[in-house]
């Protein structure tokens, strides 16, 4: 990863957007005054890259100003990777959510965003691209202010986590996952084959039970199709039966049914002659008024002829009617007309008779607004004198409140900070102690540390004695049991030999051996004895060493805690204190000057009198502008009405009065409308000698009414001598019918009575075809049913042989499942952390080991060497524990780290932290091609310095980008690139020199 543009914008000191262009830079030096702004270069880096940075959370990254009007914090690394160009912005505003976009160019200037839906989703597309976390970055790459033994002080499984975080092994953990879940799935195969093995055995043993079924259930199939055929030959007979009562049933119907229709036929015929009979009867009743219906109709004839007269002269006289309304309507609209106009005409005399009136009245009140006019015009000129000298001391009273009230809510920003600044002082106080205290706690735990490492050896040189004195237990045993068998021998065997020179024994030389093997025997039980006491003391000792020792995670544990607590406590004092520096310098000041400002008012106590002097003048001005005003709308309607009232006088007079007396004459004389009163009266005329008289025309049309039932029977008549002689006809006709069909029915009758006989004869005989059906059915089902039973039974039998195969199939699988297991096991095993990843942990450690003594040779003289150990001896029993240990020589031998000074142990972890940036330089798949080094040269004598700045040049070649941070002016001069921060009231700048 090459960095190529970082942009900081609200980001801790960095106000303004601060652009730090990396084109050019090779090994640079990074220079400022202390809290200039230096580190928050690296913390924008790693902040933007990673979300984390030195600051205790996310809002304390937001610079203060910006946080305080709501703007956000945002820093934007460009960076390459491989070939390929990568830009990360982080957004935060304090109090709110964090926004992370990442992006990747596709062509230069044009971006194709990587982001996720969510901040923690793109943060693992980050660390996927870039293939390292915040831990592994920052112990491989950055050696940042108080963390240069980031490495060095973790315990012993967490460097083996980072160098194999460094190395890329985090691949080899993804093996070994994918191993597993192909193993559990490998196994779930296997328990499922050992569970079809099992069912197919239970299932094979059944075969000659499944034998005995099928016999069985063939032979139940056999006595049931015996059965079955007999049924069904007595089935075929009683149906043959059973069609021939249908048929004779079918017959029957028909009859019935022939019966039926000749019988509605009957009735039918016996219906139409009634009918007839009663039609014959009506015609000779009106025959026999023939006479009277025609001498009827000839009065109808008559009074009909009148009617008609009538109506033709009635119609006529409406038309005229019609004529004449349009005429009248015309004559009633032209009186009307002239009556609203001498309405309007005498209303209007009236309003001029008022107006005559009026006129003097406005005259005068129009004379007096004038008078009144001028007087305000006159004072309004002399108040606008004072209205201006209002205007401008008005403005320059709110430009001064303006400017007091910006600078009091100035004060009252600066009066919080104060209050804040306070708290920090008495945070500073406790952040101090809270530092001594860890300081204190850590010298306890180092010295315990320390105690426990001398407790160590003597453990370990108990341990020694006590494995001594139990090893040579078994010879002291067998010495004894030597002494006590030659003892034996030489008591047992008086005329022995000597069982020390194989000599003849004589009976005092016998007692003399006898003493000497005794005293001998005495001499080994005593020191068994002396041995087993001592063990029993060191047992004790060692169990007392050893509870002192278990106690060292403990301890090591509260000395890391220890340690970050003093870390964090060292990196909260130097913000306070930059805080309270930044304070002093610029807001104190500030708001002692901003006190001394807002308390002088008297300017504008002053500016404020004049204006409230002058504000009675402006509102005398309002008042008598707005009478002016009221004067000048009175006048003006004054002036508009008596222009009116002339135009109103000078009208009537020229035509008003005239065409009063002209309508009133009109109306008087009825002189209006003449050609419509021409034309009614000639239409009148033409009604008067039409002649009609309504009263006759109505009795000539009751005479009508009365008869008017008459021309209908006149009609009835006509049709009942036309209809008698075919109605006799007809009647003859039907009675012929009606013999006849009363034969047919008689004929029908008969045959079906002996159809019903038949019948019953044949119904007899095939009463018994239902039961019979019935049970050929059941045969069938119980047929069927067999024939399912056996073919079940014969399909049971015939699986056991394909079962038998498929047993062997699935035996042959489960012994190659098995195999597969094992195999997986074994790769599982071979990914793990004690496989593959420590062969290659051991592969790199020696080349890290050289870097890092090729560095130290150079920093110290020759005089210290780092080693790094990856086993343990067991204290517990016996074997080796994985570890990694670092082991530190000097020419006095090896120290523990913490015995080294602050300079020493500087030059250690600067030397084992480039080590490991020069491996990660250059491995494969996401190479970290940039080192920053944040100061650390404040710890070294100018010797040192020099050896440091002399060893990051022999290793210049393996980055793209070094940075080096440092506040000594002698070093600076000692980097071709120079990177100036500094810190201004507006925030910090960056500028490439």
């Amino acid at each position: 990863m090459i960095p190529t543009k970082l942009e900081l914008t609200n980001f801790l000191s960095y106000r303004e957007t601060a652009v730090l262009d990396f084109d050019g830079i090779h090994l640079a030096c990074i220079s400022g005054a202390n809290g200039a702004g230096k580190s928050s270069i690296l913390d924008g880096i790693t902040w933007v890259l990673f979300g984390k940075s030195r600051s205790r959370s996310d809002d304390d990254v937001v610079n203060r100003l910006a946080a305080f009007n709501g703007e956000a914090a945002e820093v934007r690394l460009t960076f390459a990777l491989e070939g390929v160009t990568y830009r990360v912005t982080r957004r935060k505003k304090a109090r709110k959510g964090t926004r992370l976009e990442f992006q990747v160019e596709t062509e230069p200037g044009r971006w194709k965003t990587l982001s996720e839906s969510k901040v923690r989703e793109t943060q693992a597309a980050i660390e996927n691209v870039l293939r390292m976390n915040y831990d592994t970055f920052i112990n491989a790459s950055f050696l940042l202010q108080g963390q240069a033994d980031e490495f060095t002080t973790k315990t012993p499984n967490r460097r083996k986590e980072i160098l194999a975080d460094l190395l890329g092994l985090g691949i080899w953990d993804k093996y070994k996952e994918a191993a597993a879940v192909r193993r559990k799935n490998e196994e779930n195969r296997k328990t499922l084959l050992e569970s079809q093995v099992t069912e197919i055995e239970v299932e094979l043993a059944e075969g000659e039970t499944r034998q005995a079924e099928l016999q069985a259930v063939q032979a139940t199939l056999a006595g049931v199709a015996e059965r079955l055929a007999d049924k069904e030959a007595l089935l075929q007979e009683l149906r043959r039966r059973e069609t021939a009562v249908q048929q004779k049933k079918q017959q029957l119907q028909t009859l019935e049914t022939g019966l039926t229709r000749a019988r509605h036929r009957l009735g039918d015929l016996q219906g139409t002659l009634a009918k007839r009979q009663a039609e014959r009867a009506a015609y000779e009743k009106l025959l026999a008024q023939a006479e009277t219906i025609t001498a009827d109709y000839a009065d109808w004839q008559a009074a009909d002829a009148e009617a008609r007269a009538w109506q033709e002269k009635a119609d006529v006289y409406h038309r005229l009617q019609e004529a004449i309304r349009p005429y009248e309507l015309a004559i009633a609209q032209e009186k009307s007309r002239l009556e609203q106009r001498l309405q309007a005409l005498t209303a209007r005399a009236a309003e001029v008779e008022q107006a005559v009136a009026e006129r003097e009245t406005v005259r005068q009140t129009l004379a007096a607004s004038q008078a009144r006019l001028d007087e305000l015009a006159a004072a309004l000129q002399a108040l606008a004198e004072q209205e201006q000298l209002w205007r401008e001391k008005q403005t320059e009273l709110q430009r001064l409140q303006a400017e007091r009230n910006a600078l009091l809510q100035e004060r009252e920003r600066l009066q919080k900070q104060a209050q804040r600044m306070d708290k920090l002082g008495a945070e500073e106080k406790a952040v101090s102690q809270n530092l001594t205290d860890a300081e204190q706690e850590l010298v306890r735990l180092n010295a315990e540390i320390s105690n426990l490492g001398e407790l160590h050896n003597q453990h370990a040189a108990l341990l020694a004695e006590k494995n001594a004195l139990e090893s040579d237990q078994p010879r002291l045993r067998a010495e004894f049991k030597r002494r006590n068998e030659r003892i034996s021998q030489l008591q047992e065997d008086v005329d022995g030999r000597c069982p020390l020179c194989d000599q003849p024994l004589t009976e005092e030389h016998r007692q003399n051996v006898l003493a000497q093997l005794e005293t001998e025997r005495a001499e080994i039980e005593a020191q068994g004895k002396a041995a087993n006491d001592r063990i029993l003391v060191l047992d004790q000792e060692i169990s007392g060493m050893e509870q002192r020792l278990r106690q060292a995670p403990k301890l090591e544990q509260q000395q890391q805690t220890q340690r970050d607590r003093k870390a964090r406590a060292e990196a909260r004092l130097a913000e306070i204190r930059q805080a309270l520096a930044e304070w002093q310098a610029e807001g104190a000041a500030r708001l002692a000057e901003l006190d001394t400002a807002v308390s002088d008012d008297r300017a504008i106590a002053l500016l404020q009198a004049e204006v409230n002097e002058l504000a009675a003048a402006v509102q005398e001005k309002s008042r008598l502008d707005k009478e002016r005003q009221e004067q000048q709308r009175r006048f003006s309607q004054s002036e508009a009405r008596l222009a009116e009232i002339d135009r109103l006088i000078e009208a009537w007079e020229t035509s008003g009065k005239a065409e009063l007396a002209q309508v009133e004459a009109q109306l008087a004389g009825e002189d209006f409308a003449a050609e419509a009163r021409a034309a009614r009266a000639k239409l009148e005329a033409q009604l008067a000698e039409i002649g009609y008289d309504e009263a006759a025309h109505e009795a000539a049309r009751q005479a009508r009414q009365a008869l008017a039932e008459v021309p209908e029977r006149q009609q009835q008549l006509k049709q009942a001598e036309a209809a008698v002689k075919p109605l006799e006809d007809a009647l003859a006709d039907l009675a012929g019918q009606m013999t006849a069909q009363e034969e047919a029915v008689a004929e029908l009758e008969a045959q079906r009575d002996t159809a019903v006989a038949e019948l019953e004869m044949l119904a007899a005989a095939s009463r018994d075809l239902r039961q019979v059906e019935d049970e050929v059915f059941r045969l069938r089902e119980e047929q069927a049913l067999a024939e399912r039973t056996v073919g079940a039974a014969q399909q049971k039998l015939a699986v056991l042989d394909s079962l038998r195969d498929r047993r062997e199939q699935l035996q042959e699988e489960q012994t190659a499942v098995a195999r597969q297991i094992q195999r997986l096991k074994l790769l599982e095993k071979a990914c793990g952390r004690s496989g593959v990843q420590a062969l290659l942990i051991e592969q790199a450690l020696p080349e890290i080991e050289d870097h890092a003594n090729d560095l130290l040779d150079r920093l110290t003289g020759g005089e210290m060497r780092v080693l790094f150990s990856t086993q343990r001896q067991l204290k517990s029993r016996d074997g080796v524990a994985e570890t990694l240990d670092i082991k530190i020589q000097d020419g006095a031998g090896e120290r523990p780290y913490e015995n080294y000074s602050g300079g020493e142990q500087f030059r250690i972890n600067f030397a084992i932290r480039l080590a490991l940036s020069q491996i990660l330089a250059r491995r494969s798949g996401a190479r970290l091609q940039t080192l920053v080094i944040d100061e650390g040269f404040g710890s070294q004598d100018p010797q040192g310095r020099q050896k440091l700045v002399e060893a990051i040049h022999t290793i210049e070649d393996d980055f793209a980008v070094i940075l080096v941070i440092t506040h000594i002016e002698e070093l600076r001069d000692q980097f071709s690139n120079q990177i100036v921060v500094e810190k201004r009231p507006s925030g910090s700048t960056i500028a490439v020199v």
